[in-house]
């Protein structure tokens, strides 16, 4: 029953989220995506509360005034997942048609996979005009610098000059205003090779497998009462299909996360797809704390120095080979986030900025208001991390909705996991060590006796 409260509270968060998703939202107020974030994470937390002994009395009750809420959530659940089986057909369909990338990264991966078969380096000879000249790519896909044409200005380029501005220098040769490096890890194109070789450069299906792979993954995991959960906030998370069809790294980077967290009694399986993930994307960086604080609280330090020695090292080897090539290319592609003058944009905090009613404070700034919030959340995790260890998928990308840059993409990808996590049938190390230690003395009770007869 406790279970079944908290997926309630996971699917309010979908549909908080959801309706970020409804065209044009952003257009009506700047601040309706700001309080849509803000509810998901309130249901989130309330996911996460331990249940009280009043809250259980009264689950057990099943009086109707305390559950008329859950049978509304589930009635208005229902209703999305008519959006989310659209979403589920635009990416199949989508999967068989022709490369179509909404975002650069996207873009920018794909082409990075096929100038690795090329023989080329895809750090240092990833260019935009290249790029331009391979894909169809609309200039609203891009990620503009406050450099070139766009130098000293804040507020974010409306279509019409982003346009303007690239097809000008395009015509040069010379784009310094849009984001050419390849700005993510290794593992971000290495999985896009198969696709390069075959010169196959829809790379869709990929992403669309890796998010049923996740469905999969939650199906196999959970409580077989809770699999109709699975079912019904699968299709309705239409954030989730949004970052699918949009082909976000993030789906990929969360089903390696997801894995680790799901293995964390087994040392090697988890380490192993926890380097992946570090290998994958940047924000995957974020969870190598509260990895280390799971880790230590269940297992102990040995164990964790096990652990992150095992996950570092296999980041490292995917990532090696191109360190080795060029070290310096390769250092400002994974750095690109952080380093190259990005316009401030999203659904956090900055958002109270570029929609004008608080004024744009220093970059440092929003770095210090991240950097606390990380220290908050490290904090928060410890003490909750014996009874929450799913709390990890929320707690490690919070700090971003204080960022200079948190785009809603980054929390797409935390209520779904998280409600996999909490459902799962994972039991301690010590508690399976007990039970195989009592079914061994019952093996032993009852071959005694059977001798003995």
């Amino acid at each position: 029953m406790e279970l079944q409260h908290r997926a309630a509270w996971i699917a309010v968060a979908i549909l908080f989220q959801a309706c970020n998703e409804i065209p044009y939202i952003g257009n009506v107020s700047a601040l309706i995506p700001f309080f849509l974030l803000l509810g998901s994470f309130w249901a989130l937390w309330m996911a996460l509360r331990p249940g009280s002994k009043k809250l259980q009395e009264q689950s057990l009750r099943q009086t109707q005034q305390t559950h008329l809420w859950k049978r509304v959530v589930l009635i208005l659940t229902l209703l999305v997942t008519t959006a989310g089986a659209l979403q589920f057909s635009r990416g199949v369909i989508a999967s068989f048609s022709s490369p179509q990338f909404s975002n650069d990264g996207t873009s920018l991966d794909t082409n990075a996979a096929i100038l690795l078969v090329q023989g080329r380096n895809p750090y240092s000879d990833s260019n935009i005009p290249e790029l331009f000249r391979r894909f169809e790519i609309n200039a609203n896909w891009t990620t503009p610098l406050r450099q070139g044409q766009f130098a000293d200005r804040l507020d974010y380029p409306s279509m019409s000059e982003l346009q303007s501005i690239l097809n000008t220098s395009l015509k040069s040769g010379d784009v310094p205003e849009f984001e050419a490096k390849v700005s993510y890890p290794a593992l971000s194109f290495l999985t896009l090779v198969p696709f390069a070789l075959f010169q196959n450069y829809n790379v869709l299906p990929f992403y669309m497998l890796s998010y049923l792979m996740i469905i999969i993954l939650a199906w196999r995991a959970v409580r077989p009462e809770l699999r109709p959960w699975v079912v019904l906030l699968a299709i309705a998370n239409v954030p989730m299909w949004a970052s699918t069809i949009g082909g976000n790294l993030d789906i990929f980077y969360t089903l390696l996360l997801m894995v680790s967290w799901l293995k964390r009694d087994q040392r090697w399986v988890s380490a192993i797809f926890f380097g992946l993930a570090l290998a994958t994307k940047q924000i995957a960086w974020y969870f190598v704390p509260f990895y280390m604080i799971m880790a230590l609280q269940h297992y102990g330090w040995k164990d964790a120095a096990y652990r992150l020695a095992i996950a570092g090292g296999v980041g490292l080897a995917l990532n090696l080979p191109f360190i080795m090539w060029d070290y310096h290319s390769w250092f400002a592609g994974v750095m690109a986030p952080i380093a190259d003058p990005m316009f401030p944009m999203g659904v956090g905090l900055i958002s109270l900025s570029t929609s004008h009613l608080l004024p744009y404070f220093p970059t440092w700034v929003y770095t210090v208001l991240e950097l606390g919030g990380m220290l908050a959340t490290f904090v928060w995790y410890w003490r909750i991390c014996r009874a929450r260890p799913e709390a990890a998928m929320l707690l490690a990308v919070l700090p971003l909705f204080l960022a200079w840059r948190s785009l809603s993409s980054y929390f797409y990808c935390v209520a779904f996991p998280m409600f996999v996590l909490f459902s799962a049938q994972a039991k301690p190390a010590r508690q399976r060590v007990i039970e195989y230690l009592r079914n061994r003395e019952t093996s032993g009770r009852r071959l005694t006796s059977t001798l003995h007869v």
